[in-house]
Order: C-alpha cells, then sequence, then structure tokens
C-alpha cells in the first residue's frame, strides 16, 4: 500500500488501514491500485480534507469507479456535501 505515500498518506495511516480492515480487503486495495489513484484524485479535486479518514474506515469507497463516485456526488450539491464530509464522514453513508 505504499503508492498512498505519494498522496501523503503516511506510514502510520497505512498501519491503521491494515488493522481497520480485513487481510483480504488490504490485498484488493493494494490489486487495484489505478482505481483507487483515480477515487482519490477525484475526492481531492473536489476539496475533501478527510481522505485519510476515508481510507482508515471507508476503504470499499476507494472500490468503487470514479465514475460512479463523481455521479452520486453530483447528485448532490457537490460543494455543501463535501463540506458535510469533511465534517463527518458517517455522511458518506448516505452518498
Amino acid at each position: 500500500m505504499d503508492f498512498l505515500l505519494e498522496y501523503g498518506i503516511t506510514k502510520d495511516t497505512i498501519k491503521k488501514i491494515k488493522e481497520n480492515n480485513e487481510e483480504s480487503t488490504c490485498f484488493y486495495c493494494m490489486i487495484h491500485e489505478e482505481n483507487v489513484k483515480e477515487v482519490i484524485d477525484y475526492l481531492l479535486s473536489i476539496q475533501i480534507e478527510v481522505i485519510d479518514n476515508l481510507l482508515t474506515d471507508r476503504l470499499e469507497l476507494f472500490f468503487l469507479p470514479k465514475e460512479e463516485i463523481k455521479n452520486r456526488f453530483e447528485t448532490y450539491n457537490t460543494k455543501v456535501l463535501v463540506q458535510l464530509i469533511n465534517e463527518d464522514i458517517n455522511v458518506i453513508n448516505n452518498v
């Protein structure tokens, strides 16, 4: 999961990701590195600031195709949704 380091994700966060998720889920993350990167890039582009928290607590989000995530976000007022997610990542459960 070292590819996450290029996004400023710390080794401590990577350790938390591994602690909070099943080994198979972490493996899935590694083999789908390109998709994970695309999702991170999209989330950063819309100003999501809690990527670390999403990775540790909602890793499955990063397995969805970027276009699906983008479509879900665009269903709402993206600016407001981003603000809400940055305040509480549990908001993502309703997207």
